[in-house]
């Protein structure tokens, strides 16, 4: 007897009826296949079943123990003392980068703020100098604009 499949041929894809065919449960959520991702897959590449979907990462609930005390102690100066709250920030920050403890956020909101309130400060004062010498030299030239 002739067997019906010669190895050098390459297998011809028969659909199988509708009973025979295998059935496999997707997972909750999963999307349906559209008419795109069923059709014929090209030389090398193989259709998904299903689009992976990644699980959001949900954030870790902290207490206040849990909070490194140089981030708590940063984010309280920097709206008190700035350049106090940078130093503490930045010891904070070293210190969560040794331990893994929970504040860095804080701590980083607490070195920003204390670097912008000291940027802002200064450009205030240069204006102010600026300003007052700008006056005092309008005053000297003897030329009054009224």
């Amino acid at each position: 007897m002739m067997s019906t499949t010669d190895p050098t041929v390459p297998a011809q894809h028969q659909p199988q009826p509708a009973s025979e065919q295998p059935t496999e449960q997707l997972p909750h959520g999963a999307p349906l296949t559209d008419a795109a991702s069923t059709a014929a897959p090209q030389y090398g590449y193989e259709t998904p079943a299903y689009a992976y979907q990644a699980a959001a990462a949900t954030p870790q609930r902290t207490t206040v123990k849990d909070t490194n005390t140089y981030a708590l102690v940063a984010i309280i100066l920097a709206f008190i003392a700035p350049i106090a709250g940078i130093i503490f920030g930045h010891l904070g920050l070293n210190q969560i980068k040794r331990t893994g403890d929970a504040g860095r956020g804080l701590a980083l909101t607490a070195v920003i703020y204390g670097y912008c309130t000291i940027a802002l400060g200064v450009l205030f004062v240069v204006m102010y100098i600026g300003f007052i010498v700008m006056i005092i030299g309008a005053a000297a030239s003897g030329s009054y604009y009224y």
